[in-house]
């Protein structure tokens, strides 16, 4: 009998359709922000770490596995990274921010001065993370938008504990220094 051992595990299986329920947004989320040059792939990204999983089910613990979906993602970027860094563009591609609403306040009654500087603020803040080293903007992504602890960020990008607060730390003051026009008001 040659099929697999997920086949036979239905609580194994609905625990895997639950990861993907709870888990595919904040990674797809992760992978669009890894992804600076061509986000529309963090959808593509996030499925392959999916299938990696369900190939792997019964070698992840199930209590490992949203850290073990941030490795497998990031290492799926960075391949993809690699790759374009060698492949020659002509032009490149920006996101479509300009049609996306930067916060949830309600445009009905907002002042559009004010809607105007916010949008502005959310599009220089992406420019800073986008810009900032891989290194530092994958640790800042993965604790401060995924909300992933120092731990969890250590055992997804196999370095020290120390490392992940000191790339942060790094990274915050890089955007400090990105966005010190707005501070200073």
């Amino acid at each position: 009998m040659s099929s697999s051992m997920t086949e036979h595990d239905p609580l194994l299986l609905s625990a895997y359709h639950k990861a993907i329920q709870e888990h595919a947004e904040p990674l797809k989320s992760f992978a669009a922000r890894m992804l600076t040059e061509e986000p529309e792939y963090a959808e593509d990204v996030t499925q392959d770490a999916f299938l990696a999983l369900y190939r792997h089910l019964h070698a992840v613990p199930q209590h490992a596995w949203r850290p073990w979906l941030f490795r497998v993602l990031r290492n799926l970027c960075l391949d993809r990274i690699r790759r374009w860094k060698h492949k020659p563009r002509a032009f490149r591609t920006l996101a479509d921010d300009e049609n996306r609403d930067p916060s949830p306040a309600d445009t009905a009654r907002a002042d559009p001065a004010a809607l105007a500087e916010t949008k502005e603020i959310h599009k220089d803040l992406e420019l800073a993370i986008a810009e900032l080293p891989e290194k530092f903007r994958e640790v800042f992504l993965l604790c401060e938008r995924e909300g992933q602890s120092y731990e969890q960020v250590a055992s997804i990008l196999d370095i020290p504990l120390k490392t992940v607060s000191t790339r942060l730390y790094r990274a915050r003051q890089r955007l400090l220094k990105s966005m010190s026009k707005y501070l200073q008001d």
